[in-house]
């Protein structure tokens, strides 16, 4: 019984561990999108979400901003 409880506990130590909660990592997501992979073509085409570029591209920061790439 002793191992359970010291597994319980450990579980809810790396809980509290983790920083911040969903909402806060969606928003930070979605205001500070990943780096592109690779360099974009058209630095013109600007996006906010994914779904605002075309099919194959996605919403990515660039050094010319918030692109599609």
């Amino acid at each position: 019984m002793k191992p359970l409880l010291l597994q319980l506990l450990l579980f809810c130590l790396a809980l509290k561990s983790v920083p911040g909660n969903i909402k806060e990592r969606l928003k930070k997501y979605i205001l500070d999108p990943p780096p592109c992979k690779s360099a974009p073509e058209n630095c013109a085409q600007v996006c906010i979400y994914h779904k605002d570029c075309q099919v194959g591209l996605e919403c990515c920061s660039s050094f010319c901003g918030i692109v599609c790439s």
